[in-house]
């Protein structure tokens, strides 16, 4: 593997990287930087390793931040210019900081954090063997973190690197030390990142396919985990693309040894993962993966799955205005089955689906059935001429249930909508269960099979 693998792995859970980069207990925030060559670098040798480390792992950040403000635009040149400028104040700062006699302790530490953000990898593990070399026996927590981690870079760069033997001792070391570190949101993350690496580096070589499995499995898992344990994702759009990854990466592993059944459990898993964090997107994207496999993929239904409980209940609905309903909530709803049908008034495939929307809101309403039309305002045309034409296509289609109109795709983006028409089905306790992209008859039939289903469960 070339070493830019490293960074390309790590952009696929950017989401929760930064956190990665700038871990190891209590780091000071970093200071305001502009460019690369900044004046700590000049005088590195006034300024504690702790902080060093925090100002480079920031630098990236300060810099969108002020790209933000200035309202630039996204460019991947950009990016790229920024992330090597990061790499640059890393190496400079670590050149300074190793100069330093009679490092130790901390100061070992983050020389090897700055040396693996500078993409100095071989030179950061060789200084996290001797961190961990020198750690006294009886550890504060702190250390016992920094250790953790420091073992996390080693088993990385093994795996990255194609020693598959090392790095398979390295996880091991990894694994066996975990216990000892107190808990942190940081240990799935660092998982699905050695295994994952794991995984690539048997596929590439074409050696112990099972392996490949194994890691890949065990991928997935640490996958589920972050996704599970982090409270807040700011960026959906990568979160959603390493589920992908680790899942498809699961999936090809095993159509590569003829287990069908196991691929299309993978991806099978992925779907009702994908209807737990309401990702319509991440949905339609599975479903594309499993009909290559299997065309007529069955009715899906989400078990009670003990990391996405009844906790991740379904994103509140953001409306200007309503039409042929009262503003109402999710919440106000609790007790009723919940069909939000995402559409546009200009979409042929959403107007067909429509008669069936009228038939199951005459036939199941009265049993607790709640159907919402969600769209919302283009910029062609002002907000009241396109909710009067709205008002006039309701009636003519005379539909018994309530649109709900937002200014902006608030509520769309929260449930990751890029395709329409899209079916969310939300049960009687406010959790997701159910999610349909497209229109066409099986995704129909689907759709009624599950919300009869719902109907004739206990709100409880």
């Amino acid at each position: 593997m070339d070493g830019s693998y490293f960074f390309r792995l790590m952009r696929v859970c950017g989401f929760v990287l930064l956190p990665l980069l700038i871990s190891g207990g209590g780091v000071a925030q970093p200071a305001a930087t502009g460019v690369a060559s900044s004046a700590s670098a000049a005088t590195a040798d006034n300024v504690s390793a702790r902080a060093l480390h925090a100002e480079a792992a920031g630098y990236a950040r300060l810099k969108y931040d002020e790209f933000k403000r200035a309202g630039v635009a996204y460019d991947p040149r950009l990016v790229q210019r920024v992330e090597q400028e990061q790499r640059e104040l890393a190496a400079a700062l670590a050149a300074r900081l190793s100069k330093r006699k009679g490092l130790a302790g901390e100061e070992l530490y983050y020389l090897g954090q700055l040396q693996y953000l500078a993409a100095q990898s071989a030179a950061a593990v060789e200084t996290m063997r001797r961190f961990l070399r020198e750690l006294p026996a009886q550890q504060q927590l702190e250390a016992r973190e920094q250790a953790r981690t420091a073992r996390f870079v080693i088993a990385l760069h093994t795996a990255t690197s194609g020693a598959l033997e090392e790095a398979e001792l390295a996880l091991a070391d990894y694994l066996s030390h975990a216990a000892e570190a107190p808990a942190s949101a940081s240990a799935p993350r660092e998982r699905y990142l050695v295994e994952t690496a794991l995984s690539d580096a048997y596929r590439q070589r074409r050696q112990q396919p099972e392996r490949v499995i194994v890691h890949a499995r065990a991928a997935f898992d640490a996958a589920r985990q972050l996704v599970a344990t982090t409270p807040a994702i700011v960026d959906m759009a990568a979160r959603d693309e390493m589920l992908l990854r680790a899942a498809a990466s699961l999936s090809d592993a095993n159509l590569e040894l003829k287990r069908t059944g196991e691929a299309i459990a993978a991806l099978q898993d992925l779907r009702k993962l994908s209807v737990h964090l309401t990702s319509a997107d991440l949905y339609r994207r599975a479903s594309i993966l499993l009909e290559r496999i299997v065309p007529a993929v069955g009715l899906m239904t989400v078990p009670n799955d003990p990391l996405f409980a009844a906790t991740h209940l379904a994103p509140e609905i953001k409306a200007e205005d309503w039409l042929g309903l009262k503003p109402t909530t999710l919440a106000a709803l609790r007790g009723r089955v919940v069909l939000l049908d995402f559409w546009a008034i200009d979409c042929a495939p959403c107007r067909a689906a429509l008669p069936h929307m009228k038939s199951w809101q005459e036939q199941y309403g009265k049993k607790g059935l709640t159907i919402i039309a969600l769209t919302h305002y283009g910029s062609e045309r002002t907000a009241p001429e396109q909710f009067s034409e709205l008002k006039q296509f309701r009636r003519a289609w005379r539909l018994p249930f309530g649109f709900a109109v937002a200014a902006i795709a608030d509520t769309a983006r929260d449930y990751r909508v890029n395709t329409i028409p899209t079916a969310v089905l939300i049960d009687r306790r406010g959790v997701a269960r159910y999610l349909s992209v497209g229109a066409k008859e099986t995704d129909i039939a689907e759709l009624e099979q599950m919300i009869e289903r719902l109907i004739n469960e206990p709100a409880n």
